[in-house]
């Protein structure tokens, strides 16, 4: 008997058996994607709000009844705070980004600390208060020290299975082909509506996104937030208690900020 010609598909069908495990439990408290076997996936927006860019894209997504996560930078909250609240009441998730996206596995633990805490201080001002506490690293590096305090405050990391590489200044046509080629049920794609010096030019981003989203969509996709996805749930059963809860004058915060393997991406 030939087993040759058997190997190779047998391989293939092993890892694709696989991959679910792999997602689950790569590193316990890390969400790297959802359930494979349903299809949705989560768009997630790094490093604003930005007035520049961010109420384009939560147009676009209203548009295409899709819902996103937001992983905002503390520093963004307390100057455009009614972004969030947009983002809110469009039924979006909100997650913490730190405060200004310094690279924590380079911070002491009480500057570490301080990011989160003030960033997480400044959504509750603002009346969000979500099921689950989403945290995204900035430059996407995190280390043992990290975990351990993200598992303390019942915090969950949330990594991604995409890079749209729209950080890099890519046209919009490279950032739907990294999007589209690569787009495969239960993914998180990491996408930035702002930089943490407010300096980047992120309308590539929203270029990109009018051809991602409906492509996304007459493909069947379902494009929901991070909790969701993981969830496996319907998308469309969400409670409007968060978006009913928001203040309508945001108080701004007063918590001063701050004056071993360590794993490490480029966002």
């Amino acid at each position: 008997m030939n087993l040759k010609k058997y190997f190779i598909p047998l391989t293939a069908l092993f890892l694709l058996a696989a991959w679910p495990l792999s997602i689950a439990a790569a590193e316990p408290g890390i969400i790297w994607g959802g359930p494979p076997q349903v299809k949705q996936v989560a768009l997630t927006f790094d490093d604003g709000p930005s007035p520049r860019c961010t109420a384009k894209i939560l147009s676009l997504l209203k548009q295409y009844q899709a819902r996103g996560t937001f992983f905002v930078l503390g520093a963004h909250v307390e100057r455009y705070p009614w972004l969030v609240q947009a983002a809110i009441r469009d039924g979006n998730e909100v997650g913490n980004h730190s405060f200004a996206h310094p690279r924590l596995t380079k911070s002491s633990e009480l500057s570490r600390e301080q990011e989160l805490e003030r960033t997480a201080l400044d959504l509750e001002m603002l009346g969000y208060r979500p099921d689950h506490l989403l945290f995204r690293p900035p430059f996407s590096a995190y280390d043992g020290r990290l975990v351990a305090y993200l598992a303390h405050t019942h915090r969950q990391m949330v990594l991604w299975g995409i890079d749209s590489g729209d950080w890099r200044g890519l046209p919009p046509a490279e950032i739907v082909h990294n999007v589209l080629d690569r787009v495969r049920p239960g993914a998180i794609i990491i996408f930035h509506d702002c930089d943490e010096k407010e300096q980047a030019d992120r309308r590539p981003t929203v270029e990109a996104l009018k051809v991602i989203l409906p492509a996304l969509k007459a493909a069947g996709y379902r494009m929901v937030t991070v909790s969701e996805l993981v969830a496996g749930g319907d998308a469309t059963k969400r409670s409007s208690s968060q978006s009913e809860s928001l203040l309508k004058q945001p108080v701004k915060p007063r918590l001063d900020p701050a004056g071993k393997k360590t794993i490490s991406g480029s966002l």
